[in-house]
């Protein structure tokens, strides 16, 4: 009388197990990675402009157009804002302006936009852009989050970097205590080093 191996189904059990558990750490792992998108960061317009003239790039000039218009949106609703123009100037290491805040009130300061920056959506549906500003610390943020080493380089980015920032426009604004209590704009945020452009 045979009797068949004790051991072979365990096995083999184990082996489906493990191609199992493979597979969905690929799948899983592909998933990430289709949520990248080619993203790049521009000072200027004309920066990117100047980009998208040149070749094998992803930039073209209605990207360019598109997302300064949409940065430029942004920066109006959810660009950081001050009580004081010297406590902006300090925390953007740059020059800030006045606006009046909604209803009267008094001035609200907020920074200039240091540049923006810009992603290309897959499925040809278009360019997604945030404005980034100066950080006393060093480097750039967007309101969303997303921090920057350089104001202009290229990379791939989750589409969470273009996350929009919470809205400022009719919030009250920072305050020297805010400030020391947050720790400032972009600070404990995740870092994006971003290559330069085409690298």
């Amino acid at each position: 009388m045979t009797t068949a191996p004790i051991s072979s189904t365990p096995r083999k059990r184990s082996r489906h197990v493990r191609i199992a558990l493979l597979g969905a750490a690929a799948f899983s792992l592909a998933a990430c990675r289709d949520d990248e998108v080619p993203s790049a960061a521009f000072p200027t317009l004309d920066a990117c402009l100047e980009a998208a003239a040149g070749p094998g790039t992803w930039v073209t000039e209605e990207s360019c157009e598109q997302g300064f218009g949409e940065a430029l949106e942004a920066h109006v609703e959810t660009a950081p804002r001050y009580d004081e123009q010297a406590l902006c100037e300090a925390e953007h290491d740059g020059e800030c302006v006045a606006e009046e805040r909604p209803g009267g009130g008094g001035s609200v300061f907020l920074p200039l936009m240091a540049g923006y920056l810009l992603g290309n959506m897959l499925g040809g549906r278009g360019a997604m852009a945030q404005p980034f500003y100066g950080r006393s610390s060093g480097g750039f943020a967007t309101p969303g989050g997303t921090v920057l080493n350089n104001a202009r380089g290229s990379t791939t980015l989750s589409q969470n970097a273009f996350k929009a920032g919470p809205v400022t426009r009719s919030a009250a604004p920072m305050t020297r205590a805010t400030v020391n209590r947050t720790g400032g704009f972009g600070a404990a945020r995740t870092g994006t080093g971003l290559r330069g452009f085409g690298g």
